[in-house]
C-alpha cells in the first residue's frame, strides 16, 4: 500500500479491514490499485512514479500543481475527480479548461479510453440527450462531474458544487473568479489548480508562491545530500564519460535516482494552502542528456523552462526591469506646469493615474509630469496646466466620466477602450465619437521600445517615479498559441500572417501608470506635422514599429 507517513501511522491503529476500508476512501493512489486502474493499457501504480506517491496521498483542501509536461498531474487531477465523487462530494464539482475545445479535446483523448478500459468504475453519461454538452457531464456514483470551459459564463451557472479543477489555469487565469462561486454553499470548498507556468508572478505560479512550495528533492546515495534539481539547474546536470549527462548531487557529485528522494516545503509555515511543483529534470522518462542539449540550443528559452523543467519564465526583451526605467530618467524634477501643447495619458482605476509628456522630435519625447489623481476636476486643471493639445483617456469603468470629460476638451480628449478582438494596428481617431481605435498590444509594444531603446526621457528618480517603474514592469508578454486565441476571441486572426508569432501582454501586479504612459506615447505619436499627416502618415509608419 503506498501511504504518506502521516497516514500510515493511523492506520497501524485500525483493524485489518478498517485500514482496507480507510485506504479506498481516504488515499486516491490506494483505491486505484485495489480497483485495478487500467492507464494506456497499463495497470495504475507508482513505478518509476515515486514522486506522486504523496500527492495522490494528499487530501488538502486548497492545492496548487506547477508542472513541467507530462509529469502525470493531468492524470491525478482526474482520478482525485472520480474518487472524489465517490467517496466525499454529495454535490460532485467541475473540472475545468481553458475553452470548450479543450474539453472536447478531454473527454476524446483522456475520459473516453479511461472508460472504455476500466468498466469497473461506476461512471455514466448524464442528461437526456437534449443538453448539448451533456456529453461532458458524468455521474459518478451519486455525484456529478462537470466538464466546462473556464471562459463561458453560462457553463457552470447555476451549478452547486463541492470541488473545482483549474486544469491549465494560465490560459484562463481571469475566470477563476466567477468559477469559484458555484462553491458558495458547499462545506467543502476544495480548490485544486494545476497548469505548466507561463509568466512569473501570474497564474498558476502566482497560486504556487502562495503555498507551502514542495520540491521533490533526491537523497543521494553516496553522501546522503539532498538536491533540489530545479534550484541547481543546470549545475545538476552534469556530463561524464562518453558523453552521457547524469544528475547530479549538488555535494559530491555523484548520481542521483529520481526515485530515491523526498518532498520538503520551502516554505513549512504556510498550512492553509498546499503546492507541488513537477519538473522533468526528476522524470524516469525524460533523458538528462537531452535536456541539457535542448537548454543549450533551444531557440525558445520561455517554452523550454515552462514545458520542461516547469519554472516561469520570460526574456529580457518581453519584460521592462525597473533599471531599464530608471536608465531613461533625466536631471529635471517633475514639472506641475508647461507651455505646451503636450500630451497627456490616462489610467482609470480606484484612483486616476496620469502621465503628460511633450514631443521632442518625430523619434523622442520627454515625460514631464507623472501623478495619481482622485477626481475628474484635477485633470481639466492639469489640461490647462500643461496646455494639452492630445489625451487619451482609458474609456472604462467610468465611462460616463470619461466622455464627460472629452466633452469638456473637445478635439482634444479621446477614449480608448480594451477589446481584445480589436486587431487595428494603425491608430484610427474619430473626432465625431470623440475615441480612438489601436490593438492594446500595438500601442503598448511602442510605449515598450520608447523605453528599451531610450527614446523618451523620464524625470529624476523620486517616490512617484520609483512608483511608475514598479508600474512600468508589472507586465510582461506573453507568446500564445495562435489557434488557442481564435477560439477564446471566437474570432479568426485573419491579419496575422501564416507563422507569425502571436504576443498578449499580460498584468503581473498594478500596471497603471505603465497604461498611462502608453496612452500617452499614444496621443503624442499622433500630434505630427503637417505634411505628414496629409501623406496619411500613422503611428505605426511615423516611428520604426517594434518586432519580437
Amino acid at each position: 500500500m503506498n501511504l504518506s507517513t502521516a497516514q500510515a501511522d493511523m492506520l497501524t491503529k485500525l483493524r485489518p479491514e478498517d485500514i482496507h476500508a480507510a485506504g479506498l476512501q481516504e488515499n486516491v493512489g490506494y483505491w486505484a490499485v485495489e480497483n485495478h486502474i487500467m492507464l494506456d493499457g497499463q495497470p495504475f501504480g507508482f513505478n518509476r512514479h515515486q514522486y506522486l506517491i504523496e500527492p495522490y496521498a494528499d487530501n488538502h483542501p486548497d492545492q496548487s500543481y506547477e508542472k513541467a509536461a507530462q509529469m502525470g498531474a493531468t492524470v491525478m487531477a482526474l482520478l482525485k475527480s472520480i474518487h472524489g465523487c465517490l467517496y466525499r462530494y454529495d454535490k460532485g464539482g467541475g473540472y475545468l479548461f481553458p475553452t470548450k475545445t479543450d474539453v472536447t479535446d478531454f473527454s476524446k483523448g483522456r475520459m473516453a479510453p479511461l472508460l472504455s478500459e476500466n468498466p469497473q468504475l461506476p461512471i455514466k453519461q448524464s442528461g437526456d440527450g437534449k443538453d448539448p454538452d451533456a456529453a461532458n457531464i458524468k455521474r459518478i456514483g451519486k455525484a456529478y462531474l462537470y466538464f466546462r470551459g473556464m471562459l463561458s459564463r453560462i457553463g457552470l451557472k447555476s451549478v452547486p458544487l463541492d470541488f473545482l479543477v483549474f486544469d491549465e489555469l494560465d490560459e484562463a487565469p481571469d475566470a477563476e473568479d466567477l468559477a469559484m462561486q458555484r462553491l458558495a454553499h458547499s462545506i467543502f470548498k476544495h480548490v485544486l489548480r494545476l497548469s505548466t507556468p507561463t509568466l512569473p508572478d501570474f497564474g498558476i505560479d502566482k497560486h504556487f508562491k502562495e503555498t507551502d512550495q514542495r520540491f521533490w528533492r533526491l537523497k543521494c546515495p553516496a553522501c546522503g545530500e539532498f538536491t533540489c534539481l530545479e534550484d541547481e539547474f543546470p549545475n545538476c546536470l552534469r556530463e561524464v564519460k562518453g558523453g552521457k549527462v547524469i544528475r547530479a548531487c549538488r555535494k559530491c557529485g555523484g548520481e542521483l535516482n529520481p526515485s530515491q528522494g523526498k518532498w520538503e516545503a520551502k516554505r513549512p509555515s504556510i498550512t492553509d494552502k498546499r503546492g507541488y511543483h513537477f519538473s522533468q529534470l526528476f522524470s524516469h522518462y525524460v533523458d538528462p542528456t537531452d535536456i541539457l542539449k535542448a537548454y543549450r540550443t533551444t531557440s525558445n528559452m520561455s517554452e523550454f523552462m515552462n514545458s520542461v523543467i516547469g519554472i516561469p519564465w520570460v526574456e529580457a526583451e518581453n519584460k521592462l526591469t525597473v533599471q531599464d526605467i530608471f536608465a531613461c530618467c533625466g536631471q529635471d524634477a517633475i514639472a506641475e506646469s508647461d507651455e505646451g501643447g503636450c500630451s497627456m495619458g490616462i489610467d482609470q482605476g480606484k484612483a486616476l493615474h496620469v502621465v503628460v509628456g511633450k514631443k521632442l522630435s518625430n523619434t523622442h519625447g520627454k515625460v514631464i509630469h507623472v501623478g495619481e489623481y482622485s477626481d475628474w476636476g484635477d485633470l481639466d486643471r492639469l489640461v490647462r496646466a500643461f496646455n494639452v493639445t492630445k489625451c487619451v483617456v482609458d474609456g472604462q469603468p467610468e465611462t460616463r466620466n470619461a466622455r464627460e470629460f472629452a466633452e469638456r476638451h473637445p478635439g482634444k480628449v479621446f477614449l480608448w477602450f480594451h477589446n481584445e478582438h480589436d486587431q487595428s494596428s494603425r491608430a484610427e481617431w474619430n473626432d465625431k465619437t470623440r475615441e480612438v481605435r489601436i490593438s492594446r498590444t500595438v500601442h503598448l509594444d511602442a510605449s515598450h521600445r520608447e523605453i528599451v531603446s531610450q527614446l523618451i526621457e523620464l524625470p529624476r528618480r523620486s517616490e512617484r517615479v520609483k512608483e511608475f517603474a514598479d508600474h512600468c514592469s508589472g507586465i510582461a508578454r506573453k507568446l500564445i498559441d495562435k489557434d488557442r486565441e481564435a477560439r477564446t476571441l471566437r474570432t479568426k486572426l485573419t491579419l496575422l500572417p501564416t507563422g507569425q508569432k502571436v504576443y498578449r501582454w499580460i498584468r503581473l501586479r498594478p500596471d497603471h501608470y505603465r497604461q498611462a504612459f502608453s496612452y500617452e506615447s499614444l496621443a503624442r505619436g499622433d500630434m505630427l506635422p503637417v505634411r505628414a499627416a496629409k501623406r496619411g502618415m500613422s503611428l505605426g509608419r511615423e516611428r520604426e514599429e517594434w518586432k519580437p
